[in-house]
């Protein structure tokens, strides 16, 4: 199952043959403190899919950030994916999230001030 325990909506980026559900936490992040992206990825049969390479680059109204998100099955579970943001500047953030060379999507967050 996928649990968020702060309440935050869980978004589907499509990038097949993969299903992203992507979430924040917390679920309403504040300008300039500490924002996890989590990241559940799942193949066409809904399996999760591990050992991929998953890339966020983050597009908004500060600094363009570029990262890679670990995965540790043993902490996490299987085919979770997180990426650890220092802060982000308020307002609308595009990250567009990519599975290795298989495509990208985006997911849109938006920091509060």
């Amino acid at each position: 199952p996928i649990a968020n325990n702060s309440g935050q909506l869980a978004q589907v980026v499509s990038i097949p043959p993969y299903n992203l559900i992507v979430f924040a936490d917390p679920n309403e992040p504040q300008a300039g403190a500490p924002v996890t992206i989590n990241i559940v990825l799942v193949d066409a049969k809904g399996d999760p899919a591990t050992g991929k390479q998953v890339r966020a680059s983050f597009a908004g109204p500060g600094t363009p950030l570029d990262a890679v998100a670990t995965e540790d099955p043993a902490k996490l579970g299987p085919g979770r994916y997180q990426v650890a943001v220092p802060a982000l500047a308020a307002g609308v953030w595009k990250i567009t999230l990519s599975v290795g060379a298989e495509g990208s999507g985006v997911y849109e967050l938006e920091v509060a001030r």
